[in-house]
């Protein structure tokens, strides 16, 4: 069964057009198009929960910072960099 589906807002009838711009409380434009997604909501942690989450979040991140203790602060800050512009080629540092 399909989850999601992609639209092109041109392409739409104009009563499927109409219900999504009421859903969005604003006009479409010709040129957007629309994702419809349909999932199962499902219930947030308990607060125990959140808190176990939470403190193994933070036993993770005293392991990792263990590991870059011995890197000097710039060359860290260069990798970082490195590292986001393998994602985000256009990414300046605002440094």
């Amino acid at each position: 069964m399909q989850q999601s589906s992609l639209h092109k807002a041109r392409t739409l009838s104009p009563p499927v057009r109409s219900a999504l711009e009421q859903l969005l409380g604003r006009a479409l434009g010709d040129n957007e198009a629309i994702s419809v997604r349909a999932y199962q909501p499902h219930e947030a942690p308990s607060p125990e929960q959140q808190r176990v989450i939470a403190e193994e979040l933070r036993h993770y991140f005293v392991r990792i910072d263990k590991k870059t203790k011995d890197i000097h602060e710039g060359e860290l800050e260069e990798i970082l960099d490195e590292a986001i512009r393998s994602v985000r080629p256009d990414y300046r540092s605002s440094r």
